[in-house]
């Protein structure tokens, strides 16, 4: 990986941190303080709220610096993952807040409790609304600059916390001006509100342990540009492993001429690699071969023609023909949309063996990745 762009990536995400981490300090004490003048539950829980952010972007610095630790024995791809882990820390600290709120506001509904709200509070609370909402935009943009799910996830959940002040400021309002107390059930929306956050936190960073389909558009632009070299005929069979943000290690399968001599696939081969690395920064560690006649253009083709439009096959690669000894190669990707993928497969084959009786068809179901 290029060491470089990582540790530029840490500063900035360990800096981006370290703001919202100072503002978040600024706004629990300023509403912890006027919550408590106020007697207002839902004031505190609002802080609370702003509490868990603070302990959201700790654990995010933390989990960074533990993922800079060197590739070993263990872990020879590195510790990149950790960051995910630190991820789900965070969401499971937001639900365990969101359900102590939860608690707290029960009880308040039961034995309720007057609240004195003030102008200086309503000022204050606006002042929130505004400061959350602009810290949250900026740490959002410069997560998804830097490829991290935690970054991304504290600025978005700093967005969503404006939404919670606005509940705390419409308490507010109601209080003075009609004098109706609303500020338990406003904790218990607040309560529900952390936990849907956490929850959702929590579910997209086990998408990211479980293994998710890594970025189409990345696939998709490695693919392209491995094909614009002169020496490649096609592309296919690109998989790519995720070792944490922004760290990828893959392989691929590329067609080449028969008549290339093993010196010049060396060439092309070790070129590709390197070049990916310095352009889209992933690890190319195998790059398969298959080798195409140009004598067999025509029959290729037609196979692909006739098995494409099969229901549930995506398309066809791969394609080796042997005349020699009459054997036809290749490879299908079917959808994984696809009820029966075994029966699709047969098909295939039957429908080769009905159109190429002499040959031997030997059929391989890639997924899509």
């Amino acid at each position: 990986m290029n060491t470089k762009n990582n540790t530029l990536r840490n500063k900035k995400i360990i800096d981006t941190s370290v703001i919202g981490i100072l503002v978040n300090i600024v706004l629990v004490i300023l509403k912890s303080v006027f919550g408590m003048m106020a007697g207002s539950l839902a004031m505190l829980l609002d802080a609370l709220n702003n509490l868990t952010d603070v302990t959201s972007s700790v654990v995010t610095i933390i989990g960074l610096k533990l993922s800079e630790k060197r590739p070993d024995e263990g872990h020879p791809m590195g510790h990149g993952r950790i960051e995910y882990i630190s991820a789900a820390i965070v969401a499971i600290i937001i639900i365990y807040a969101g359900a102590s709120a939860g608690i707290e506001s029960i009880e308040k509904i039961i034995n309720p409790l007057k609240t004195t709200y003030t102008f200086y509070t309503i000022a204050m609370v606006i002042v929130s609304i505004i400061t959350k909402f602009l810290l949250g935009s900026f740490v959002k943009k410069r997560g998804e600059a830097f490829s991290s799910p935690a970054l991304v996830a504290s600025g978005q959940d700093a967005i969503n916390d404006c939404i919670v002040s606005i509940t705390v400021l419409i308490s507010a309002l109601l209080s003075i001006i009609a004098n109706i107390q609303i500020d338990a059930f406003i904790g218990l929306f607040i309560s529900f509100w952390i936990i849907k956050a956490g929850l959702e936190l929590l579910i997209d960073d086990m998408n990211d342990i479980l293994g998710k389909r890594a970025d189409r558009s990345l696939a998709e632009d490695i693919k392209s540009f491995v094909h614009g070299y002169e020496e490649v005929l096609d592309v296919h069979d690109l998989v790519l492993h995720n070792y944490g943000p922004d760290r990828f290690i893959g392989s691929v399968v590329i067609d080449v001429d028969s008549n290339m001599t093993a010196n010049s696939i060396y060439t092309i081969s070790h070129k590709i690699k390197d070049d990916v690395l310095d352009k889209f920064n992933v690890i190319l560690s195998a790059i398969g071969i298959c080798v195409i006649s140009s004598e067999s253009k025509d029959m290729r083709e037609e196979i692909v023609r006739r098995l494409e439009h099969i229901d549930g096959i995506l398309q066809v690669h791969g394609i080796h023909i042997d005349n020699e000894n009459r054997i036809i190669d290749l490879d299908i990707i079917i959808s994984f949309d696809t009820p029966y993928p075994d029966a699709t497969l047969d098909h295939a084959r039957m429908h080769l063996t009905e159109s190429y009786p002499d040959y031997s068809i030997d059929i391989h179901s890639d997924r899509d990745i």
